[in-house]
């Protein structure tokens, strides 16, 4: 039994022998790291480095971006550029409820045409009345020696691209026919951001017959090609619903990403996304089967046929969705003036077809595409014909307008003395057309 426990003492201290030999070693070890750990540690170092740049420079981009939108960019832009948050903060939460558009509008929900100008609205040099009408005021009652024009329409004709409603065909209209001693006519733009014929018809009888017009002068086209870029064809129906639709449920939220300054931008530059600001955002919604807008972001940055476009090209949808609305809309147009006693001017579209190329502006080229151009022909022409069916006045300015790059901003819109021009060949027409409605008026004065 000793030598045992002898022996066991014996292992005992040969075992603590060794362990105390072995440590030693095992403190060197732990004091210099093996060559894959110092790699390791020198990777993490550089990864964090460059993260940390990156990061840097994107907070860099972002407030250079908000300095621009803040500081730099001019009203115009800052309304097409800016966040739903930027927009309110710049404009107000009642402006911004009442929808300010990117062009410097501002725009109000109605129960059956979507939308109208906001009444009382007021920026810079713009002014809705308190009707919501692009204007100054005016009794609704008409006096008794006044002959009122009302001038019906879409965005050319609220003439969105000036920014003073001074400038905008219908002012200038009462203005060259007041110089041309019409002392007693009154003109009313009715002219709405937006509107077709679809919209056009419903205005004119909700809102424009009770101000007792005289004469409705009707200038459209456009829009409707828009509302025949519908896929599945099936879609393509009289109310307009494979090409609009009202927001059912909450207000339009982005992207998150669309919330940095920088990156909306950018989208904005590429067509990847559209501005806040934009009325159909907020007011109304695209059903799957609108493909108006896709076309027009394609279009603008030279990407299209691509996507839909690359398996039904928008010619294929405008041969496949005829004109039909167009056409009965405007018939009902005349039709309704007619059983109201009210005479009706249809006036053809004019476009600057190669705009594009002379102003080297790019984010509205679909504006004078083959396919719109295609289009808004078609229309003309069926004004033509049904001004010609129906004896109707058709005056064809898309004839007659100067071939001058000077008189649009964009190839549909005018400029201020694109307006003027029109105003004054429109007024040319109105005084042969209708002599002695204007003169019995001016007599009764």
């Amino acid at each position: 039994m000793m030598v045992q426990q002898r022996e066991a003492k014996k292992m005992d201290s040969r075992e603590g022998s060794t362990i105390a030999k072995q440590s030693p070693e095992e403190s060197s070890a732990a004091s210099h790291p093996s060559p894959i750990l110092k790699r390791m540690e020198a990777l993490f170092a550089k990864t964090f480095l460059i993260l940390a740049s990156l990061l840097l420079c994107v907070i860099a981009i972002e407030l250079l971006a908000r300095f621009y939108l803040w500081n730099v960019a001019s009203e115009a832009d800052f309304r097409v550029l800016a966040s739903i948050n930027q927009l309110k903060d710049r404009y107000g939460d009642d402006l911004f409820v009442e929808k300010i558009d990117a062009r410097g509008s501002s725009l109000a929900a109605h129960y059956y045409l979507g939308h109208i100008p906001a009444p009382n609205f007021r920026l810079g040099e713009n002014m809705h009345n308190a009707w919501g009408f692009r204007g100054e005021e005016f009794v609704i009652d008409k006096a008794e020696n006044t002959f009122r024009i009302v001038a019906l329409g879409g965005s050319s004709t609220y003439a969105s691209d000036v920014p003073d409603y001074r400038n905008s065909y219908p002012f200038l209209l009462e203005e060259y026919l007041h110089e041309s001693g019409f002392d007693s006519v009154e003109v009313i733009n009715a002219g709405v951001i937006g509107y077709s014929s679809h919209q056009n018809l419903m205005n004119l009888q909700f809102r424009i017959l009770p101000l007792q017009p005289d004469l409705v002068i009707v200038y459209q086209g456009f829009n409707d090609v828009s509302s025949r870029l519908v896929y599945p064809y099936s879609q393509y129906l009289g109310d307009n619903s494979g090409t609009v639709r009202p927001v059912l449920f909450g207000i339009f939220m982005p992207e998150i990403w669309e919330y940095s300054s920088a990156l909306r931008i950018l989208g904005l530059s590429l067509g990847l996304t559209t501005t806040h600001a934009a009325t159909d955002l907020h007011l109304s919604s695209l059903p799957s089967s609108a493909h108006w807008k896709t076309y027009a972001r394609q279009f603008n940055r030279g990407a299209y046929p691509s996507g839909i476009f690359a398996e039904v090209s928008a010619a294929e949808m405008l041969q496949n969705n005829p004109p039909v609305y167009f056409e009965r809309n405007l018939r009902s147009l005349v039709s309704i003036s007619a059983s109201h006693d009210v005479h009706l001017l249809l006036v053809t579209m004019a476009l600057d077809e190669d705009h594009d190329e002379a102003s080297g502006r790019t984010y509205q080229r679909h504006f004078t595409s083959e396919d719109y151009v295609f289009g808004v022909a078609q229309h003309n022409e069926l004004t033509r014909n049904i001004g010609a069916q129906l004896n109707t006045p058709v005056f064809d300015l898309a004839k007659v307008f100067p071939d001058d790059h000077t008189l649009f901003t964009d190839g549909l819109h005018m400029s201020e003395k694109g307006n003027r021009a029109r105003a004054q060949l429109i007024g040319d027409f109105v005084i042969r057309g209708f002599s002695e409605e204007l003169y019995a008026a001016g007599s009764s004065s």
